[in-house]
């Protein structure tokens, strides 16, 4: 590089030269073509053009050829003039002979919320264009929210009808079962009205858990529609001002 800046500022200018410092064995292929850069013009130019090589070659070469490795532990802080093991995964710093640092390698737990913080990111963006694409206006949103939750709110209903129903044919068999162990003993009345009372209690717990999950699908949905409802506003606003 000095031999190269020396000439950059020598009168002997030639192609083949400048060349041949920066990369050896190519200057000698340069021959027939010189006549071509001659004049003072393109020779100032020229220099320019190399002085300005030679420097960045200079300050970036140094930098990432003479590396060192900032590893931080909880018993300290080390440095070394190679990357730490892969099975070391706590992260590191690259730093030049200056101190200064060139890059910052994420551990393997930072690189996992790194992920983690990105694909929230792709969805809440796959998010926002499905809001804006499904809904025209902030009343189709409500609307269909309230056709959702309908839904829900028929469907249970619908089970707290058939619980009543299911509770007055157990009514009904419990008195059937209770006159034949009055009149042969406990425990021997038919077989299948013992089979039946055992089926109307489980279709009645059946139809309990399923309230139960309904209604938390329901407290779930109106949840996500406040947010829906939030962001589309916010959305909204956002197109009208970068509109206006």
């Amino acid at each position: 590089l000095i031999q190269a800046y020396k000439l950059i500022q020598s009168s002997e200018l030639s192609i083949r030269n400048i060349v041949g410092c920066f990369l050896p064995g190519m200057g000698a292929t340069i021959t027939n073509s010189e006549t071509m850069f001659e004049s003072d013009t393109i020779k100032k130019g020229i220099k320019r053009n190399a002085l300005s090589l030679m420097v960045g070659m200079i300050f970036v070469l140094p930098a990432y050829g003479d590396a060192v490795y900032k590893v931080e532990k909880t018993d300290g802080v080390t440095y070394q003039d190679r990357a730490p093991s892969s099975r070391d995964d706590g992260g590191h710093s690259i730093l030049n002979k200056q101190g200064v640092v060139l890059r910052q390698v994420l551990s393997r737990e930072e690189r996992r919320e790194a992920r983690i913080k990105a694909e929230e990111v792709r969805l809440s963006k796959i998010r926002d264009r499905a809001l804006l694409a499904t809904f025209t206006t902030e009343e189709d949103l409500i609307r269909t929210r309230d056709d959702r939750m309908g839904m829900i709110d028929g469907l249970i209903s619908r089970l707290d009808d058939r619980i009543r129903i299911l509770t007055d044919r157990l009514q009904v068999l419990d008195g059937r079962i209770k006159k034949f162990e009055e009149e042969k003993g406990e425990d021997n009345a038919p077989e299948s009205l013992y089979a039946e009372d055992a089926s109307i209690h489980r279709n009645i717990e059946n139809a309990w858990s399923l309230i139960d999950a309904k209604a938390d699908e329901r407290s779930t949905l109106v949840d996500k529609f406040e947010e829906d409802l939030r962001r589309y506003r916010e959305l909204k606003a956002a197109r009208t001002k970068s509109a206006d």
